[in-house]
């Protein structure tokens, strides 16, 4: 049961909530991406299975929206906008599940800094495909934390059904799971081979139902007619970057914590100094066509534009990134294989040519 104290503080997020809402409902018109979800959960609804000529994502998440407004006799925007609501306060309480799993003294102060996450909040109100994905890779970390392996498994599933490039994190739960196991074995996976086996084949189904549909599709985009505007098999540096500078904008405590790690570091071993350096030297920040697009409506797209053409902002920019990598590079998890988040968050964000805060958002609640 939540104290007193946790009590008001999700009464008042409750109420911030609603509020958000109602502010939202007030908006008719189409913003950015739902010019094609909103038209493509409206197929659904009429019985028309035929996929937007721009939908770059496999559309469960507009037939899960269309179920719903099915069952609720419901077709307009407000209500898919009540729906992504109600899908940010369940994935706040899978994230509560998962905090007191891992020994969170507070997981219901927790899961309110994760659903207020400034980059997250806003979507909760737009017809958009990322809250069902953060949910659904939340259920998949929940069930590999509880050893229900398969139910993760179905979980990445789905997610990849939502977001295709959430098969990353198929390699990630896995060997969360499995990192103390093989510790124990000396990292000889040949002596625990029956655990290894029985833990690892679930995740094997979201990994073949996305080469399959790849493979059936021949692009990850559903859509080949935007298709390269999201190549195949490239990486890319610029959601990377961007993460480490929204880490320096909204996490300035930790950003303190790891920058005071990282200074002891340096006393033990000044060669720790050429990170930072390198970092200030290479970091620049470029994105796709679609970044040097609406300025004066989308933040993040002023940003990388002044990065891109500036002189001083370019390298006040990689300052800021070179800063962030050297304190998240200490930050103290609450599970000593938790670190392999790093390199599965950093394949998850190369994997986008278009830079976009919101492809943060599941590196970041992991």
């Amino acid at each position: 049961m939540p104290t007193k104290k946790e009590a008001a503080l999700i009464t008042v997020a409750g109420a911030l909530c609603l509020l958000a809402l109602l502010f939202a409902q007030s908006a008719s018109q189409l913003v950015a991406d739902e010019s094609v979800h909103v038209p493509q959960i409206r197929w659904f609804l009429q019985g028309r299975f035929d996929a937007h000529p721009l939908l770059t994502t496999i559309p469960g998440y507009h037939l899960l929206v269309a179920v719903v407004l099915k069952v609720l006799a419901m077709d307009s925007i407000a209500a898919m906008r009540a729906i992504g609501l109600g899908l940010g306060i369940v994935a706040a309480l899978v994230f509560f599940f998962i905090r007191r799993k891992v020994g969170d003294p507070r997981p219901c102060s927790s899961a309110l800094l994760l659903l207020f996450l400034p980059f997250l909040f806003p979507y909760y109100f737009l017809v958009y495909t990322d809250v069902l994905s953060l949910l659904f890779v939340l259920c998949a970390l929940l069930a590999t934390l509880q050893r229900r392996h398969v139910l993760a498994a179905f979980a990445l599933t789905l997610a990849i059904c939502v977001r295709q490039n959430n098969v990353v994190w198929a390699g990630f739960m896995p060997l969360f799971a499995l990192w103390p196991t093989l510790k124990e074995a000396q990292w000889r996976p040949w002596h625990c081979a029956a655990t290894v086996s029985r833990v690892a084949w679930p995740y094997l189904l979201p990994v073949v139902a996305f080469l399959a549909y790849w493979a059936w599709n021949g692009t990850i985009s559903l859509s080949k007619t935007v298709a390269a505007g999201h190549p195949d098999l490239r990486l890319h540096v610029g959601n990377l970057y961007f993460s480490l500078f929204l880490f320096f904008v909204f996490f300035p405590n930790d950003i303190w914590k790891g920058l005071q790690r990282f200074a002891a570091a340096v006393r033990r071993n000044p060669w720790w100094l050429l990170v930072p350096l390198a970092l200030l030297a290479l970091v620049k920040l470029k994105g796709s066509y679609d970044n040097t697009q609406f300025t004066d409506y989308f933040i993040r797209n002023w940003v990388i534009e002044t990065v891109r053409h500036g002189g001083w902002e370019r390298w006040a920019f990689a300052a800021v990134v070179a800063l962030s990598a050297c304190s998240i590079a200490f930050v103290r998890f609450t599970l000593p294989q938790a670190w392999l988040v790093y390199p599965f968050s950093i394949l998850y964000l190369a994997s986008s040519w278009l830079v976009e805060n919101r492809y943060s958002i599941i590196p970041f609640a992991l």
